[in-house]
Formats: C-alpha cells, sequence, structure tokens
C-alpha cells in the first residue's frame, strides 16, 4: 500500500511534490538535510588534513612550508569565528 494515500491531505499535498530539487537527501533509510552531509563531509577531509600534515611535520617529510600552511589554513576553517558578546 502506498504512504501517500495514508496520509491527510495536507501531508499528502506535502508528498506529492517533486523530490529533484529536495533540500534531504535519503542516507541509510532516513531524510537529511543536504547541508548537514556537506558539512560533516568537509569536516572530515578537513580533520584528515590536519592529521596528515602534522604526521608529516612530525616526521619532517616534504617542505615544512607546505604542511604549516596546509595545518593552519585547515585549522583555521574548522575553528569557528570569534564573536564578541555585547
Amino acid at each position: 500500500m502506498n504512504d501517500i494515500e495514508n496520509t491527510t491531505p495536507e501531508r499528502k499535498s506535502f508528498l506529492d511534490k517533486d523530490d529533484t530539487h529536495s533540500d534531504k537527501w535519503h542516507l541509510l533509510g532516513t531524510r537529511v538535510p543536504k547541508t548537514e552531509i556537506v558539512y560533516f563531509c568537509q569536516m572530515f577531509i578537513v580533520y584528515i588534513i590536519i592529521i596528515t600534515s602534522v604526521v608529516n611535520l612530525s616526521i619532517q617529510n616534504g617542505s615544512s612550508e607546505l604542511w604549516i600552511s596546509l595545518l593552519s589554513s585547515c585549522i583555521g576553517y574548522a575553528l569557528p569565528s570569534p564573536k564578541l558578546k555585547k
């Protein structure tokens, strides 16, 4: 049986809408906001870059300027911007 048939009219009109430009994606059987998935993917990549930079600086592999600049830019991206309380 279709889920749309067993819902209220308001919910039915919501479910009938076109999902091609939806702001939610299906992930592991649930609908998750697209921005949330993008945020966690970005943070995962940033943390991988931070770990790689620290490891390469520790073992002195390659140019230290490269790893320091990657590390500082990723830390600046990961930390929230400071806000003054009024």
